[in-house]
C-alpha cells in the first residue's frame, strides 16, 4: 500500500459523518511522506519542535505546538507517544512512530476524540508493522 493511500483511505475517511481537515505522514528526517491536499505548508522548525517534545515530554506545553505557522495549545496526551493540542472549536493529534509521524488535524463538528482514534490507530499499525 501506498503512504497515500494511508492518508487518503485511512486518514481523510468517514468517521461517523465527519472528516479531518487535513492529515499527512511525515518522516522524522521532516520528509513529507504523503500528505491531504490542504495540509499546511510547515516549517522544518516546526516538525524538530514536534520531534524534541517526543524527546522531552512537555516541552511544547508553555510555548504551544506550532504547524503552517497555526498555535494550538498543548493539551493532555501520552508523553513521548502522542501529542494532542486545541485550537478554538478544532486541533491536533500527532502520534509519532519509529520512523515518522501521523498528523491529523480536525475541526467541528469532528470530535477530539474522533481524530485521536484514526491518528492513533493508523500509527499504532505502523508501528505493529515495524515503521
Amino acid at each position: 500500500m501506498s503512504w497515500q493511500s494511508y492518508v487518503d483511505d485511512h486518514m481523510m475517511c468517514d468517521i461517523e459523518g465527519n472528516y479531518l481537515t487535513s492529515a499527512a505522514i511525515i518522516g522524522l528526517d521532516g520528509i513529507v511522506w504523503a500528505q491531504s491536499a490542504n495540509f499546511p505548508q510547515f516549517e522544518p522548525e516546526e516538525i524538530e519542535a514536534i520531534k524534541d517534545d517526543f524527546e522531552e515530554p512537555g516541552k511544547l506545553a508553555p510555548t504551544g505546538l506550532y504547524l503552517g505557522g497555526i498555535k494550538y495549545m498543548v493539551i493532555q496526551g501520552e508523553p513521548g507517544v502522542v501529542i494532542r493540542g486545541k485550537k478554538g472549536s478544532g486541533g491536533i493529534t500527532v502520534k509519532k512512530t519509529s520512523m515518522g509521524l501521523v498528523i491529523g488535524i480536525y475541526n467541528e463538528p469532528m470530535t477530539p476524540g474522533q481524530c485521536n482514534m484514526v491518528v492513533e490507530r493508523l500509527g499504532d499499525d505502523l508501528i505493529e508493522q515495524g515503521m
